[in-house]
């Protein structure tokens, strides 16, 4: 690929009946984009996944919109903003309203953990680690989660661990 991949995202789509309002690239895996029908109206968010490898064909992507329901979750508010109300009539099977939900609930944990930053996180569940090891309390530094045991209820750091809180139910002590 030789040019930036919003361009390409947006030659994608840009001509005829669609328009590209907005798109963003997160972690450089899932591009999402706020697409206009014009002949409806409608704005609707277009995801691709993408992939990058050394190889000759160095870069790989599917896409979808939301109306397949991708599992993919971290959308940016400001696509989110632009995009058009959701009924039974443009969101027959609702998989695009339960989606929406996913990315709400997921900007609403990272707002709780950006909150509660001097907190002790405690998961519903210990969680397991290759090491073997299990941990339930966890602390956040930054970018950094530090697992360690509650000992007199006093947070006792052990390690750094690299786990994402996004797929765990947990609360703050």
């Amino acid at each position: 690929m030789h040019e930036p991949i919003r361009e390409w995202f947006k030659k994608q789509w840009e001509g005829g009946d669609y328009e590209v309002l907005d798109s963003a690239l997160v972690k450089r895996r899932t591009l999402y984009g706020a697409i206009k029908q014009k002949s409806t109206g409608q704005v609707f968010c277009a995801v691709f996944l993408v992939r990058w490898t050394r190889d000759t064909y160095n870069f790989s992507y599917k896409d979808m919109t939301e109306f397949s329901g991708p599992s993919e979750c971290e959308c940016p508010k400001r696509i989110i903003k632009l995009l058009s109300e959701l009924n039974d009539e443009n969101d027959q099977n609702g998989w695009a309203r339960e989606w929406r939900k996913r990315v709400e609930l997921f900007w609403d944990g990272r707002e709780q953990l950006s909150k509660n930053k001097d907190k002790i996180i405690k998961t519903n569940e210990p969680v397991m680690f290759t090491s073997g090891r299990q941990y339930q309390y966890f602390k956040k530094d930054g970018r950094i989660t530090i697992a360690g045991l509650m000992i007199d209820d006093n947070f006792t750091p052990c390690c750094r661990v690299r786990f994402n809180l996004d797929h765990c139910k947990y609360e703050f002590c």
